[in-house]
């Protein structure tokens, strides 16, 4: 019956529309789990119904099994129904293509046959438990042969996580995408710009710079790509691209060093905007987020960034924990070092950006006791930041989050008023703020159906505050909360979130990136419709947001 009810639960929509097939893994390890609870629930329902005296007959047993089994059938069939309504009602909304009667009976046929699987794993793995306490038995006492087994099970886990599984997680993972940093995207050459790192005049050899880094500075917008935007008789440069990679130098203090000398070099203490950029896991730049720096300023701007992993963001915040904030500290301590040399009216505007595991980097070097002190932090080093995606569980996002004006919502969270730092999203109905809004600013991109930013661990046993109406324009409204299977849900969000348009989950689009730019550094005389006309002209030209 729980069974039942946890896979039932598990059709009502999330952030993420679902697959066919996801939603077959999802209902299975629903099911599976409610099938398990309800199996030890059951024990002990069944020893108290034997203590009074009131276990149910055979007839009763057969009467409750037609029942449970018309139940199912009568679920299977109005759950594809319900199931294909809700994800059609999403993909409709964010411009997705439908989907059609087959996939609800395939997801009703096919998840019930994988949680039988999944159930009888689950049986051989208790079967396993119960032989590991026969044995102990052997030796102890019956009272404590229980919490011996639990202990002794939590121990071999512990071990084989720490001695087995996370080695062999980043030895499994170094041998995977090593190789994979070396390789060079097909079609990309060494740039012939003084004015990008790789090329013959760059501190920085070509063949260091790792994948990311080559695919990064071969790419650098043009000043044939920024006249088409602006216009021939505009006033435009080259802009400055800087990027140290992990075969660069051994340490994080070494390559910002390089860095800085790199920018020296290329001019970027000369430009109007100087970015400290942190990339993702893989050394990743954000294709539409660069672009739309360098268009909205005619290219008079400067990046700098360092790798400090190669590995995918979902396996470097396990393997490499705590590199994406050691390197945002280290790379803008050493550039604002420079830049605090020059004289003041020369010194281009400093600011900072990154996106999902980049943002904590962002944050790191100006984390305060709390919200207040680390804006404060924010204002007195730079002259902006602009983060996307950040997770909540970053340090000063879940500081504004938790100490947000009173009635602002969790998933746009008003702090002071918005007088320094504002959320910004595409929602049409989100609060006016005032229009004045002095430099230097903070902004963070935050779509309210983003799972990286709100999904957590604590959504299988506790209900998430974003889910509290008012919800997101963007937020299902039969989305709801149920304890073990939301966390389930989750999991399957987290892995696809970026399936989806730009502008929805942790997909961020070029009006995302071009808004943000133009709240944080805006040009002189830039207007909104300037922005959705450079959003437009980028959505041609910028590459896609999945980090390769």
């Amino acid at each position: 019956m729980l069974a039942l009810v946890f896979w039932w639960q598990s059709l009502t929509p999330t952030l993420i529309p679902r697959s066919w097939v996801t939603q077959t893994v999802v209902g299975a390890f629903c099911l599976a789990i409610g099938y398990g609870v309800g199996t030890l629930a059951g024990r002990g329902v069944h020893r108290l119904l034997q203590r009074w005296g009131r276990v149910p007959g055979s007839e009763s047993r057969r009467r409750i099994a037609i029942v449970l089994a018309a139940a199912w059938l009568i679920a299977l069939f109005v759950g594809a129904k319900l199931w294909l309504g809700w994800q059609n009602e999403q993909r409709s909304f964010m411009g997705m293509t439908t989907i059609g009667w087959l996939d609800g009976v395939l997801m009703s046929a096919v998840s019930p046959l994988a949680a039988v699987l999944l159930v009888v794993i689950g049986r051989v793995a208790a079967r396993g438990v119960a032989a590991v306490n026969r044995v102990i038995l052997r030796h102890v006492p019956s009272i404590v042969s229980v919490p011996a087994t639990a202990l002794f099970i939590i121990v071999i886990g512990i071990a084989l996580g720490r001695g087995v599984f996370f080695p062999a997680l980043a030895t499994g993972s170094d041998l995977v995408h090593e190789p994979r940093n070396e390789n060079t995207t097909e079609g990309t050459l060494s740039p012939t710009s003084p004015t990008v790192s790789g090329s013959s005049m760059s501190l920085v050899a070509w063949d260091t710079l790792g994948r990311m880094g080559r695919d990064f500075v071969a790419t650098a917008t043009n000043r044939q790509e920024l006249a088409k935007f602006h216009g021939s008789d505009a006033r435009l440069v080259d802009p400055v691209r800087v990027y140290v990679g992990v075969r660069s130098a051994d340490s994080l203090e070494q390559r910002a060093r390089i860095a800085v000398r790199e920018l020296e070099r290329a001019g970027g203490f000369d430009r109007k905007v100087l970015v400290v950029w942190i990339p993702t896991g893989t050394g990743w730049i954000v294709p539409q987020a660069a672009a739309s720096l360098e268009e909205l300023h005619g290219g008079d701007t400067a990046i700098v960034a360092i790798q400090y992993s190669f590995l995918p963001s979902r396996y470097a915040i396990f393997v490499d924990a705590g590199l994406a904030d050691e390197a945002g500290i280290t790379l803008f301590n050493a550039v604002r070092a420079r830049w605090s040399t020059l004289p003041p009216q020369k010194r281009p505007k400093l600011v900072l950006f990154g996106k999902s595991l980049g943002a904590a980097g962002v944050e790191a070097p100006f984390v305060g006791a709390d919200a207040s002190a680390s804006v404060a932090n924010m204002v007195a080093a730079t002259d902006g930041v602009l983060i996307a995606g950040a997770k909540q569980s970053n340090l000063i996002h879940a500081q504004l989050t938790r100490e947000r004006d009173r009635g602002s919502p969790f998933w746009q969270p008003i702090f002071d008023g918005g007088r320094v730092v504002r959320f910004l999203n595409r929602d049409p109905h989100q609060v006016a703020l005032n229009a004045d809004w002095p430099a230097p600013r903070i902004v963070y991109l935050q779509h309210p159906a983003d799972p990286a930013v709100f999904w957590s661990v604590r959504a299988f046993w506790w209900p998430p505050e974003w889910m509290a109406p008012p919800r997101g324009f963007d937020m299902p409204r039969a989305m709801h909360w149920f304890p073990i299977v939301s966390g389930v849900q989750a999991v399957g969000d987290q892995i696809h979130q970026l399936a989806v348009p730009p502008g929805f989950g942790h997909n961020y689009s070029s009006e995302d990136y071009v808004s943000g730019w133009a709240s944080v550094v805006p040009p002189d005389g830039w207007t909104k419709a300037d922005t959705k006309r450079l959003a437009r002209f980028l959505d041609n030209l910028a590459g896609d947001e999945t980090e390769p």
